[in-house]
């Protein structure tokens, strides 16, 4: 008989310590407990996302409340726990501490995982050739349990359970599979990849603050005060799309996970238990501007789809007043050399020819002096 994947959610109407742990405990409780993922004596690595170094208020990153009250949860259940990610913008342990992790675990006995050292592992679809470079952590620990912000994307629409283990791959590289790739069909293939490499255990999101509009950097909190858990990644991301009034189908995760058969890609296929996600849906979270999917159905030939799709994306474009020259757009460029430049002569630049639309410009920007804009027919086609 065909088991569904089971998700749970749970309302949390706000980040204090004690309200956190109990609504954690109580999401992951029909799940089976922390009990039905770790074991004790186990090395447990924590994935929060720390995409750069942003202070918890922005939503940028997963709360440290979320991080600590796992980590916690994990050291009970009698685990040895550390916390790493591979941030976008900035050095690790500086990260943590914007992000409010160094204060949140100071009184907990984690370590910070080495993120630095990379090993090399079997890839399943050779999608960036027989070997993927991820960071040595992950084939040290015995449970990877991830721990990702609910969030909008600008190129890849939704980030969640899913996306979040992109952080495994370490430093620039990252940056040179954006460039190799270029599509976030392929990109999304390569996240499958990697998410069948690592193999988490566990994911459990941090919704209580998202972040809607142009993510994952560059949007607004939205308070939806509530978590997500399951065992099955894929269908926690369409779980949380499902809260957001966002569709899974437009997504291209969900998409690549159905076709190379990871997990539950369908509402249908889900089992969801806790609160009432009916009673939780926000319809008027804003979304990223898409394709009309009418214009992906249309008979047009592969090449004009690709040309209106180019014409479609948004550029990205320098918002002089608000830049201050410190160049992590140019940093983050894939392109060699970078086709942004803020601290070109007469100023910034962007070189449209060559920029490949993967907005890592607009996600590293600590300061959201990048703007994503369209064209008339941008505007037109988009949603």
């Amino acid at each position: 008989m065909y088991q569904k994947s089971r998700v749970s959610i749970r309302r949390a109407p706000s980040y204090e310590s004690e309200v956190v742990y109990k609504a954690i405990q109580d999401c992951l409780e029909p799940l089976g407990g922390i009990g039905a993922f770790v074991q004790s004596g186990q090395r447990v690595l924590l994935k929060p996302n720390l995409l750069g170094p942003f202070f918890p208020e922005t939503a940028v990153t997963t709360n440290p409340e979320v991080v600590a009250a796992v980590a916690k949860l994990c050291l009970e259940a009698g685990a040895k726990v550390s916390v790493g990610d591979s941030p976008g913008i900035g050095e690790l342990r500086i990260v943590m501490k914007r992000a409010g992790l160094k204060s949140a675990l100071a009184e907990l006995d984690t370590s910070v995982a080495d993120f630095s050292a990379c090993a090399d592992f079997e890839s399943m679809r050779n999608i960036v050739g027989r070997k993927i470079a991820l960071a040595k952590a992950v084939a040290e620990a015995d449970v990877i349990i991830s721990l990702p912000k609910l969030k909008t994307h600008s190129q890849m629409v939704f980030t969640g359970a899913l996306k979040n283990q992109y952080g495994l791959v370490v430093g620039t590289r990252k940056a040179y599979y954006h460039y190799r790739l270029r599509t976030r069909e392929w990109l999304a293939a390569l996240m499958i990849d990697i998410n069948r490499i690592a193999r988490p255990k566990l994911a459990i999101m941090d919704g209580i603050i998202a972040m809607e509009g142009m993510g994952p950097s560059g949007g607004e909190p939205r308070h939806l005060g509530v978590l997500i858990a399951g065992a099955d990644l894929a269908a926690v991301d369409v779980a949380a799309c499902t809260l957001i009034g966002l569709d899974p189908e437009s997504v291209p995760l969900n998409l690549a996970a159905r076709k190379y058969e990871f997990g539950a890609t369908r509402l249908a296929e889900i089992e969801l238990v806790g609160d009432d996600l009916s009673s939780l849906v926000v319809p008027d979270f804003k979304k990223v501007p898409q394709l009309r999917s009418v214009l992906r159905i249309l008979p047009f030939p592969a090449w004009f789809l690709s040309w209106l799709e180019r014409k479609w994306a948004a550029r990205p474009r320098i918002i002089p007043e608000l830049c201050i020259r410190c160049n992590a757009c140019g940093n983050g460029c894939p392109v060699e050399p970078a086709a942004i430049q803020p601290l070109a002569e007469g100023g910034p630049q962007v070189d449209d020819d060559r920029c490949i639309r993967c907005y890592c410009c607009h996600e590293f920007c600590p300061v959201k002096a990048i703007a994503l804009k369209r064209s008339w027919l941008g505007k037109l086609l988009g949603t």
